[in-house]
């Protein structure tokens, strides 16, 4: 811009040839060119624009015809606002302006952009102000960068906080020559502490900083230009500033410099860092799903899974469909929806696809981010996974609804048992009745079998409703028949061929109830994986180990068998292969069962033809 201000015509405006300008004028001029920052000199009441090479970006499509322009005909968009400001500063006030916003059109494309701006008077020799210098820099990428951290991560504010610019004159040795007020003020020297030449940038840089400082001479020897770069320095009184440094070679030994405050900048950015960190290291150490959601829900922006969902990294528009059970969207997104309308937090427990595939329950709870205008910018959110509650909530319903049956069978069987007892008698009667016909006395034979039969099952649910839970001497072949009696029906339904293998009776020292348990839960599912016309074999036999005797019971089915990848998983509390028809627990209790009782139980299965079906062996100590 030196050279466009020397060969620009000025005879043709109020300011005249450059030959005829007054010193302070081409002494501000040389002060606005030499500054690293943008500037512009605005001279004379008409406020004659000159700005240097920083400038011209912002010009847009004024540059260069700009250039000794007054300043509101070139910029009349300001022209509303600007002169009772200007005014301010020809009364000799000066002023500073932080991330001050300005809407620029260029290409007759709006844009908005943010300055830290340092408007000074200058004055001729007279102490009259015959213009303005005005210092900015520009701080729109810090502001948006703090929106945009505002937005991603935890609200944390920081806000760049600078003073007015300080202006530095150092000879070639580094010894401060002038400054303005602004950086005495900052560093706490005195104008005439500064003329008697005995302070240099070495006295106001910690050692820590001095290579770094160096390194910036080298850099003016080479180029000229000093920064911008940033260090600490050492104030009068010994405490320490931040501060953000640019300048340039004037010639003639002498050196400017641009000095900015930032140590607020420099506190908030390692508080926000500290408090980021911590935040961060709370959410790590969480075993809770954390997700951020946009304002209207309709993104998923970031989710982490916890093994328990998908994780999401990328912004994610269908995560309704990718993450809640389709039977629970529905309310789900009722419930958004609520929360959105009333801006109240979200909390709702829900079913879950999880990040297995299989169904699960979460609590999730979100809560609102609002912008300093209140305005609602994400949603934060955590998802505890409340599956295993859920279930054994389930569970423990079923259970309860199996006790209370258990209560009304037992219940209905006592009161069975008279009138039971009633038909006996006078079966027994009529059987012993003279003079009946043979057809009569079979058909008497036949009812009174199907009553003691029913007396019999009458007496087996009233056993298992009052059985005790002590251990005792109990026999093996017993309960697996009575197992089977109970599950008869079943078996007939089933057409299933049930073959029993075993020749004495045996017993074990065990909890009857819970043995019974045991043999009936893998009968019923080696019934339930039976095709009609299937064959379950129970083998029961007694043994002598090198550790003593034991008992050794294997149910074998021919049915579907269980495919390897889900063998280990059988075990499992709420682990089903039966969909909705299983609770998932049977397996579960009978390991329980067998575990306590001092014993063990194996499975081996076969899904390939010809030959298919599954083997649980259980050994117990005899």
């Amino acid at each position: 811009m030196a050279e466009a201000i020397r060969a620009f015509d000025w005879s043709s405006t109020e300011l005249g040839p450059i030959d005829t300008w007054p010193a302070g004028l081409l002494f501000a001029i040389d002060m606005m060119l030499g500054c690293a920052f943008p500037a512009t000199l605005q001279w004379g009441p008409n406020l004659i624009l000159f700005y240097n090479d920083a400038y011209i970006p912002l010009t847009g499509t004024h540059h260069p015809y700009a250039l000794g322009q007054p300043l509101l005909s070139t910029f009349p968009e300001i022209a509303a606002i600007y002169p009772p400001f200007a005014q301010r500063i020809w009364n000799g006030e000066r002023i500073v302006l932080e991330d001050q916003l300005f809407q620029y059109t260029r290409n007759g494309v709006s844009e908005d952009r943010w300055f830290n701006l340092s408007y000074s008077p200058v004055h001729d020799r007279d102490g009259s102000v015959c213009g303005i210098l005005t210092v900015g820099l520009e701080t729109t990428r810090k502001v948006l960068a703090e929106l945009e951290r505002s937005t991603a991560d935890t609200r944390l504010k920081r806000v760049l906080e600078t003073d007015a610019v300080g202006v530095i004159f150092f000879d070639y040795t580094g010894t401060v020559v002038d400054a303005n007020d602004v950086f005495l003020r900052m560093v706490g020297y005195s104008r005439a502490e500064i003329e008697t030449r005995t302070v240099t940038w070495r006295t106001m840089t910690p050692p820590e900083w001095v290579k770094v400082s160096e390194e910036q001479m080298l850099k003016f020897e080479q180029t000229g230009r000093i920064g911008p770069y940033e260090k600490e320095y050492i104030l009068k009184d010994g405490s320490r500033r931040w501060m953000l440094f640019t300048g340039r070679d004037l010639g003639g030994d002498r050196i400017v410099e641009y000095a900015i405050d930032i140590t607020r900048r420099k506190q908030a950015e390692a508080t926000s860092q500290a408090m980021e960190e911590r935040f961060r290291a709370l959410v790590e150490a969480s075993s809770d799903v954390i997700y951020r959601m946009s304002p209207d829900w309709q993104e998923m922006r970031q989710l982490q899974g916890r093994d328990f969902l998908s994780e999401t990294a990328e912004p994610e528009k269908i995560w309704l469909e990718k993450y809640i059970h389709p039977e629970d969207q529905a309310f789900v997104w009722a419930s958004i929806q609520d929360a959105i309308t009333h801006q109240k937090t979200f909390h709702l427990e829900h079913r879950v696809l999880q990040a297995d595939g299989t169904i699960g329950w979460t609590f999730s709870r979100a809560v609102p981010l609002r912008n300093k205008d209140g305005e609602i910018i994400e949603w934060f959110g955590a998802a505890s996974d409340v599956t295993a509650r859920k279930r054994a909530e389930e569970a423990l319903l079923r259970s309860e609804k199996l006790a209370t049956l258990g209560r009304l069978v037992a219940s209905i069987a006592h009161e069975i048992n008279n009138p039971l007892e009633a038909m006996s008698n006078l079966i027994y009667l009529a059987h012993r009745s003279e003079g009946l016909p043979e057809e009569a006395q079979e058909l008497l034979k036949l009812a009174d079998a199907e009553l003691k039969r029913i007396a019999h099952i009458t007496r087996q649910s009233l056993g298992f409703y009052r059985e005790s839970n002590v251990p005792s001497d109990i026999s093996v072949t017993q309960l697996l028949e009575s197992s089977i009696d109970l599950l008869r029906g079943k078996i007939n339904t089933r057409h299933a061929m049930i073959d029993c293998r075993w020749k004495d009776d045996i017993t074990v020292k065990a909890v009857a109830g819970e043995l019974r348990q045991v043999f009936s839960n893998l009968l019923a599912n080696a019934l339930d994986a039976l095709e009609t016309g299937g064959q379950i074999t129970i083998r029961a036999k007694r043994h002598l180990g090198k550790d003593g005797a034991y008992v050794r019971i294997l149910f074998l089915d021919s049915g579907r068998g269980i495919p390897l990848e889900t063998q280990h998983k059988i075990f499992d509390p709420f682990f089903s292969t039966k969909g909705n028809l299983g609770t998932g627990l049977g397996l579960w209790v009978t390991k329980q069962i067998v575990d306590k009782h001092h014993g063990s139980i194996r499975v081996r299965s076969r899904i390939l033809p010809p030959t298919t079906g599954t083997a649980f062996q259980i050994t117990l100590p005899a």
